[in-house]
């Protein structure tokens, strides 16, 4: 798995368009798209660190 690229652009596109696709369901549990909303957020939180820490390497 050393090699492996993840795209989390598309990962954080799919966790939206399902949040989305979920909100619309009428017997969705609320604590589906509460785990989906906070994986969703914990994405974004991982990125920026991502990104911040490569900024950081390569002198932004």
């Amino acid at each position: 798995m050393k090699n492996s690229n993840i795209d989390f652009n598309k990962i954080s596109q799919v966790l939206m368009n399902t949040i989305e696709a979920m909100k619309g369901e009428q017997d969705l549990t609320s604590g589906a798209l509460e785990q989906l909303q906070t994986a969703q957020n914990e994405l974004q939180q991982a990125m920026s660190l991502s990104f911040s820490s490569v900024h950081k390497k390569i002198g932004y």
